[in-house]
């Protein structure tokens, strides 16, 4: 294969930020862009010069045999349906987190996934973010020991903070609880669930709080303790807002601080979404010694590299870092945070069988 020719699924708000990357690699060329708003596909078209075709059904692009590859940008109650479809139809598949709406929609996608022989991944930008990058470096490399706690903190702005422009329909469906299981516990806190994981490992037990607003979206105040499988090592994960304050961001309302503890050292990445802090996006404190990097931290090489991951996967016949068996455990986590909060129960994850 010379080139991946990508159809885009979903033009909406976060397409902004997940095509740039397939834009810039030189072995993808985006041949289809799908909408059910015909005009928005259009306007994208024009925004990023390319001349793909236009279609407003996902069954045109399934029966397209110029189409190679799929990046599904679609709302997650149509994850599941979209995902077999795609590959039935012989379509490697990336899809926007989360995977699906249920464990069981989950069993369902890898039954279809696994007796195929095409890549399919969950788009998971925080895992090509350069400072969460980084971070595992410095972990795999010994440079803390065994970690044996990993605090994610999360602070969430008002809507009115948000300076990625959002479609009318961005919020309709998620708020929706008959469409959507959970709020941005479920949603955002996917990201962090899955650099958890990337970094220390799979969680065994999750044990929660979870605050539900009048805002269905809305979780904050929330905080979960979760114990990383065969390893003692606990990740810890709290959100809250300050709808009031100004956020230094360039994208959405959120700002995100990351800390690992290991018996020789701490490592702190200090920003992801915002960028809160006047200091070096990652630091290595190792007692009387601090050493910081300098690297690249705009919250779109995430996604630049979540893009090149998928495209290079695909020619390469390598498979891909969230694929279904991660994607499935991620899932997991993200409904289990709300069972416990309901049950007021430590919940163990699939990963414990």
């Amino acid at each position: 294969m010379d080139k991946v020719k990508l159809a885009i699924v979903g033009c909406g708000a976060i397409s902004n930020l997940n095509v740039p990357g397939y834009l810039d690699h030189n072995m993808c060329e985006i041949v289809a862009l799908c909408d059910p708003v015909s005009e928005r596909a259009i306007s994208k078209a024009k925004e990023w010069g390319i001349n793909p075709e236009i279609f407003t059904e996902y069954s045109d692009v399934l029966s397209n045999t110029d189409v190679d590859a799929i990046e599904l940008l679609t709302p997650t109650y149509l994850h599941a349906e979209q995902i077999m479809a795609g590959i039935k139809a012989g379509k490697h598949i990336s899809c926007q987190k989360p995977l699906a709406t249920s464990m069981k929609e989950a069993s369902e996608i890898k039954e279809v996934v696994t007796k195929s022989d095409l890549i399919f991944r969950v788009t998971e930008n925080f895992l090509y973010y350069p400072p969460i990058v980084k971070a595992k470096q410095l972990i795999d490399s010994g440079e803390i020991g065994s970690p044996s706690l990993v605090r994610i903190r999360t602070i969430r702005g008002g809507m009115d903070k948000v300076r990625v422009p959002v479609e009318t329909d961005t919020y309709l469906w998620r708020r929706d609880p008959k469409l959507n299981p959970g709020g941005m516990l479920y949603d955002d806190g996917w990201h962090k669930y899955a650099t958890a994981m990337s970094w220390v490992g799979d969680i065994e037990k999750v044990t929660s709080i979870v605050t539900h607003n009048e805002d269905y979206i809305d979780n904050t105040p929330s905080a979960a303790v979760m114990k990383v499988k065969d390893k003692d090592c606990l990740v810890t994960l709290d959100y809250s807002s300050a709808r009031d304050m100004p956020m230094r961001t360039k994208y959405y309302a959120a700002d995100e601080f990351f800390e690992i503890v290991g018996p020789k050292g701490t490592i702190w990445v200090t920003r992801c979404t915002g960028e809160f802090l006047d200091m070096a996006p990652v630091i290595l404190i190792k007692g009387d010694h601090t050493t910081t990097f300098d690297i690249p931290s705009d919250w779109i090489h995430g996604f630049k590299g979540a893009a090149a991951s998928f495209i290079e996967s695909i020619i390469n016949r390598k498979t891909p870092d969230m694929d279904i068996d991660f994607s499935t455990k991620v899932l997991d986590i993200a409904l289990s945070v709300y069972e416990s909060s309901k049950s007021e129960k430590t919940i163990y994850t699939n990963a414990t069988t």
